[in-house]
């Protein structure tokens, strides 16, 4: 495995998350008898710590040539080049500049990514936003997977024309 990254939530959405649904368990509670005073906490408490865990399930990989994210995959061999993005980079590539045939992937809590363009003539996809907490680490990685596959030319420039390897994305 070249690269490795887990999207991991914060740890101080936690305290924070499962004080907010406790704030709101109490409202709903709202001093009632019975089953209605204990079943918002029973319920919303654990929900959120469900979708706080569930969260933390991603992960981006570069591996045998080929970058994994959630949901979709691509030979890096189809990726012309990439850029980092930093916040404001990302905001606006990923917000009112996007393409909307363009592939976004990241989490909240992410503030760069970086942007890699698809060079496939049979992919309707112009280019991936991966949110990631180390861009220069995983455009490095995708580099050094490209060129262990020899799809570099000896003077280290990214292929340029078309290949005919496929990937998935989700649809």
């Amino acid at each position: 495995m070249t690269y490795r990254e887990r999207w991991v939530v914060p740890l101080v959405w936690w305290p924070c998350a499962l004080g907010l649904a406790t704030l709101v368990a109490a409202e709903l509670h709202s001093g009632a008898p019975g089953a209605r005073a204990v079943l918002p906490y029973a319920v919303l408490l654990p929900l959120t710590a469900v979708l706080l865990a569930t969260g933390s399930r991603g992960q981006v990989t570069v591996t045998d040539g080929v970058l994994h994210v959630p949901g979709a995959r691509i030979p890096v061999a189809l990726l012309d080049h990439g850029v980092v993005l930093d916040r404001e980079a990302f905001r606006i590539q990923a917000g009112p500049m996007a393409d909307p045939n363009a592939f976004v992937v990241s989490r909240p809590w992410l503030h760069t990514a970086v942007r890699l363009m698809v060079d496939d003539p049979a992919d309707p996809t112009p280019y991936w936003i991966v949110g990631t907490s180390r861009p220069a680490e995983l455009l490095s990685a995708i580099s050094r997977a490209v060129a262990a596959q020899g799809a570099l030319p000896a003077d280290g420039t990214p292929p340029s024309g078309p290949t005919t390897r496929g990937h998935t994305a989700p649809s």
